[in-house]
């Protein structure tokens, strides 16, 4: 090369080849922001639409009322004074109870718009979650499959339906914050890493002060900043490691100290029963819902459905959504079949997803109150865990569809995530079903106490009979914790008193005994007799008062309706799980 090239190439070619590679980047940065938008819009419609069609037909329920009658009741009604008077029944969750109370600052008494902010709650999740899969370096297939299989996994559905979970799924979508933080602090500069340390362990503290079932999923977090940083050579990767692990110390310790001092929610290390005992029934419980009656069962649970609850518009709903993921899902694979060929993305994922399935039940190991059912009131505690579930269920069907040749690939892993997908909209529908006639119930029941009894003396006692407490999993009246709560926001009078009195009644000297057997256990409260005492018969529309044993032995033996219910929480999609190998 003379020396004429040599400036030629100096002065002309190398300027336009640098212009050319700058400008291609900008196109492809470009483009990638138009990818994740388009992305992000797809898992916000298929969230929005997967709960349309029930959201604004349910109510509150449980805890629920209990929660907003003490904000109601509250003589300050500024939010502060809503916070104030809720914080009590949140123990040491002061951040769900700051939730809350916000909430009520909002809506007020209307449900709707709680269930509104906890579907604006689900999209989040489902967009953070995205983001974080893409600072992973993961496909872009993978990365909206794995949104989009958790958003419509049932194991935790009735955190869609249960108003105070909005504060669940605002610690779901705090920890992937954390997480997507800690991992743009690996390869933020100097600058800009200290914002994202801050966000790091902001998001970790309000965590902790949320809901707790997803906090030793932090330590998922560290492992994968550290992971992130081995393969891109940031050393920065430690400064994010420490503000994890520091942060989980000094928040934990905190957390501790307000336990200690009378917190609602304690844990207790070194259970009745034994740890062996506490591990072995969280490993069959584990098994049992994730591989037994979501996977093994899944056949069946779709019978039942159609056997007992098929709705049409719920199976066109299902059918509609998992079309449209089948599309989507294809698309982006015939426009990168690479994703099916890096045999290590799958593994990864299944072997990550286990892990977060193991983490998303360790806090378990130090308490006794969990009980595993495939959907009512307690499959909230999968929330964490079904994060590490729909990775293994991606994984899975990756890794097998790329046992196929490069266009089958693509078709038969959008169809396996879009069958899954259908299947998990028509079960969490289905489940809607039952929330939302056990709201329409329970109007019905505070409609015709009304009616019935008309104004309510002070210090009066309601004994709500004739009544299950339960439709399917969904919880109309369960006991004192709600009726009692519904009735005084009903009739504006905290001396109120109300129970249920659906599994046993029976007079003693002292008074009328009423028994509720849930299905781990029994509880038993005694109402003294006196002409405050009601039991409402709702099967007739009756009222009965109570004066003394006479009268209340007279009701039991001879007036009481003849009616039995399921035991409460014992929902487990037509499996008796008294007679048979229990799936939950």
């Amino acid at each position: 090369m003379d020396a004429g090239e040599k400036e030629l190439r100096v002065r002309v070619v190398e300027p336009v080849a640098d212009a050319v590679r700058g400008s291609a980047a900008v196109a492809g940065q470009a483009a990638s922001r138009l990818h994740a938008a388009a992305d992000m819009a797809f898992l916000s419609a298929m969230t929005l639409v997967s709960l349309a069609f029930y959201v604004g037909r349910l109510g509150f329920y449980y805890d629920d009322y209990s929660l907003l009658g003490r904000m109601d009741a509250s003589e300050d009604r500024s939010l502060l004074g809503y916070y104030n008077a809720v914080k009590e029944g949140y123990g040491e969750r002061p951040v769900a109870a700051f939730g809350f109370a916000t909430l009520y600052r909002l809506f007020g008494l209307d449900p709707l718009g709680y269930h509104l902010a906890n579907a604006a709650m689900l999209v989040a999740v489902a967009l953070i979650l995205y983001l974080v899969l893409r600072e992973l370096r993961l496909p872009r297939l993978v990365s909206v499959a794995v949104p989009l299989v958790y958003l419509t996994l049932p194991h935790y559905a009735t955190a869609r339906f249960w108003a105070e979970l909005v504060n669940a799924n605002l610690s779901i979508a705090l920890y992937l914050v954390s997480l997507y933080a800690g991992l743009r602090a690996v390869r933020a500069p100097s600058y800009a890493r200290v914002g994202w340390l801050a966000l790091v362990t902001l998001a970790i503290a309000a965590t902790m002060f949320t809901y707790e079932l997803v906090v030793p999923l932090f330590l998922l977090n560290a492992v994968l900043v550290w992971w992130t940083g081995r393969r891109a050579e940031q050393r920065g990767a430690w400064l994010v490691i420490a503000a994890i692990l520091g942060t989980l110390v000094v928040a934990g310790a905190v957390k501790a100290a307000i336990v200690a001092e009378g917190g609602q929610n304690g844990y207790e290390i070194g259970l009745e029963s034994g740890v062996p005992h506490q591990l072995a029934y969280l490993v069959s419980g584990v098994i049992k819902l994730n591989l037994g009656t979501y996977l093994l069962a899944l056949p069946y649970v779709l019978w039942w459905i159609v056997e007992n609850r098929f709705s049409a518009l719920d199976a066109a709903v299902a059918a509609a959504i998992g079309l449209a993921a089948f599309l989507y899902l294809r698309r982006l694979g015939d426009r990168d079949r690479s994703a099916f060929a890096a045999t290590a993305t799958w593994r990864a994922l299944v072997v990550v997803g286990v892990i977060t399935v193991v983490l998303g039940y360790a806090i378990f190991v130090t308490t006794q109150t969990i009980l595993f059912r495939s959907a009512g009131i307690d499959n909230r505690l999968n929330a964490g865990a079904a994060l590490g579930v729909a990775g293994v269920l991606v994984g899975l069907i990756g890794f097998g569809a790329g046992r196929l040749d490069a266009r089958r690939s693509v078709t038969a892993f959008s169809a396996a995530v879009a069958c899954s997908v259908a299947c998990g909209v028509l079960m969490i529908n289905s489940l809607a079903s039952f929330w939302t006639s056990a709201a329409e119930k329970q109007r019905a029941i505070l409609s015709s106490i009304r009616e019935d009894i008309g104004p309510l003396p002070t210090s009066t006692t309601i004994i709500l009979d004739g009544s299950c407490p339960e439709i399917g999993p969904a919880v109309v009246f369960a006991g004192e914790w709600d009726l009692m709560g519904a009735l005084r926001l009903a009739h504006q009078d905290r001396s109120l008193t109300a129970d249920v009195a659906s599994e046993g009644m029976r007079t003693s000297r002292d008074g009328l005994t009423i028994v509720t057997i849930p299905v781990d256990s029994r509880f038993e409260r005694t109402y003294r007799y006196g002409n405050g005492l009601i039991v409402y018969d709702y099967a007739t529309r009756r009222a009965y008062r109570l004066p003394d044993r006479r009268a209340a032995a007279r009701y039991v033996t001879q007036m009481r309706p003849s009616f039995s219910c399921p035991r409460q929480r014992s929902f487990a999609w037509g499996f008796d799980p008294w007679r048979r190998l229990s799936l939950l």
